[in-house]
Order: C-alpha cells, then structure tokens, then sequence
C-alpha cells in the first residue's frame, strides 16, 4: 500500500511541473504571476521551471520583475491572518515567509493548525507535513529546500484530496 502511495505522489509531483506554452512565455507579465505565485505561498524554484519551459521557445522570463512580484505576493501571503486560514485548511508552509514576518505566520499558521480534523486517513500526511517542515528550517542547501518542497506540495495535495473525497469525515 505505501508504495502505491509513494508512486502516486511521485506522478503528482510530475504533473505538478510549471508548463508554459510559447505564448505564455511571449505575454506573460512576469510581475503579475510573481505576485500570483508569491499570494499562494511558492518557493523560490518556480522561476527555474518558468525558465524550462520557455528556453524551448527561445524566451527568458524577467527574473527582476517576477521577483518584484513575488516579494509584493508574498507580503500578502505572509500575513498571520493568512498564516491561520492556511493551517485551519491544512496547507503545507514552504518556508517562504520573510525572516522578519515568519514567526508570526508561524504561530497563528500553528493555531489554525488546531482546527485540522483528525481523521485517520489524515493523520499520516499531517505528521508528514509537519515533519518536512521542520527539515526545511534545517536545510543548508537550495536542492534540499527543493525536495521538501516538492514532498510538502505532494502531502498537500493528498490532504486536499481526501479532504474533499466523499466519506472521509464520518458524523457522530
């Protein structure tokens, strides 16, 4: 069963990859998805798979302007109100949250944390969650912070699957 579970983890983490068409990479406006990008929490690596995706088309993406966006998103995100929606809905944090912010974000993304339910099928991809997380506070290096994120976003994706699959929750 877990290995089933671990392959398709791995097919989402695929089809997760940032696929631009060429005349995406031509039109985007690169602030605007930054800030889009950094609004839903993103790490960093997005960017490098924007650029995958538009070098086949000969196009580079605005690495300054999608920062510029980003950074804008990420205020936004960053809030401690988003911080508590985030874990009452049982996202992942991605470490994303400017040094001077992350604390609070933290805390209520803690707090919101208390209202996760505790359903069976739930319980291993929160312990999952939890876990990668306080890894990624202790990566040193980029390509590690890139792994736990794509682990983070699988269990992520999984919680909101069962979450949303008829049967999950039972009443009393």
């Amino acid at each position: 069963m877990m290995r089933i579970v671990v392959g398709l983890a791995a097919a989402l983490a695929l089809s997760a990859c940032a696929v631009l068409s060429e005349s995406q990479c031509r039109g985007t406006d690169w602030r605007a998805l930054g800030a889009r990008d950094g609004e839903h929490g993103s790490g960093p690596e997005l960017l490098g798979e924007y650029a995958r995706s538009c070098d086949a088309y000969g196009v580079r993406p605005a690495q300054t302007e999608y920062d510029a966006g980003r950074q804008a998103g990420l205020a936004r995100y960053c809030s401690p109100r988003n911080g508590y929606l985030r874990g009452a809905i049982g996202d992942a944090y991605l470490g994303v949250c400017p040094k001077d912010v992350e604390p609070q974000f933290v805390a209520e993304l803690l707090r919101g944390r208390l209202l996760r339910p505790p359903t069976p099928q739930l319980i291993p991809f929160f312990e999952a969650v939890d876990r990668d997380e306080r890894a990624l506070a202790a990566a040193l290096t980029d390509e590690e912070r890139a792994r736990l994120r794509a682990g983070l976003m699988q269990n992520e994706s999984w919680i909101r699957r069962l979450l949303n699959r008829s049967g999950t929750f039972t009443r009393k």
